[in-house]
């Protein structure tokens, strides 16, 4: 390279520099990002979310635009792409996904699964009272049926409208969170402490737990699965970076 070494020390950082934003937009792996506003109708959804479900397409209750409508019964599971994930301190999972609460008691969820275990689900349990649950099978602390947070009792909780559900999976915890009215503030949350399963989530879905009917349909929305690396991860490379710079100046 031409030039003076001030010159090209200068440019070295610049090239430093522009690659940060690279690799901190790319911190997060989407792996589904579904807002249902692609697809025409039910038959479109079901190229992504299976034909045997009993799930449809509703095109005007969204989150906004279009949404899923499920009466509960037979689940709609993705086919849009393959899944295979085990979740790890270094490599979070992460699952959000919006669903509508009407005041209908309902059994209804989102969730993941490996057959019948291992099993996460986080959605409607049918009652009128604390209707906000999670269930954990074969993993972590093995919670069956219970409620995000106990004594958020869901007709005082908000009123009529989408509430956010957010799962965060890790090497040794995994903590659910609820935004009642999906405005930006959390509400609730439980966290179940152990490890997860070595069998991995292969199985993305929406309706009623293990295929049962229940009263009363749910919407779903904005349902999103990604892998977020641990911030210590850019750290690192961070300090690699601080190396080079100090080797630059040396030369």
């Amino acid at each position: 390279m031409n030039g003076s070494p001030t010159m090209r020390y200068s440019l070295f950082l610049l090239a430093c520099a522009a690659l940060i934003p690279v690799a901190t937009a790319n911190a997060a792996t989407i792996l589904v990002d579904e807002d249902f506003e692609s697809y025409a109708d039910t038959a479109a959804m079901q190229v992504n979310w299976g034909a045997t479900g009993a799930g449809s397409l509703d095109t005007t209750t969204g989150n906004p635009g279009q949404s899923a409508l499920h009466p509960g019964g037979t689940v709609n599971s993705w086919v849009g792409s393959a899944l295979s994930l085990i979740p790890s301190d270094t490599d979070k999972l992460v699952l959000t996904a919006d669903i509508y609460d009407d005041g209908t008691p309902s059994r209804n969820t989102v969730g993941l699964r490996n057959g019948a275990t291992p099993l996460f689900e986080m959605g409607h349990y049918n009652s009128t009272l604390e209707r906000y649950h999670v269930r954990i099978l074969n993993m972590y602390g093995g919670e069956n049926w219970i409620p995000i947070e106990p004594g958020l009792a869901a007709d005082a909780g908000a009123p009529a409208g989408w509430n956010r559900y957010q799962a965060t999976f890790t090497g040794t915890s995994l903590e659910i969170t609820i935004d009642l009215g999906a405005d930006g503030t959390i509400d609730g949350s439980y966290t179940s402490v152990g490890a997860p399963s070595a069998s991995p989530f292969v199985d993305l879905r929406f309706g009623g737990p293990s295929n049962l009917s229940s009263a009363g349909p749910i919407h779903v929305d904005n349902i999103r699965l990604e892998i977020v690396p641990e911030p210590s991860t850019f750290a690192l490379a961070g300090l690699a970076l601080v190396g080079l710079v100090g080797f630059a100046r040396r030369k």
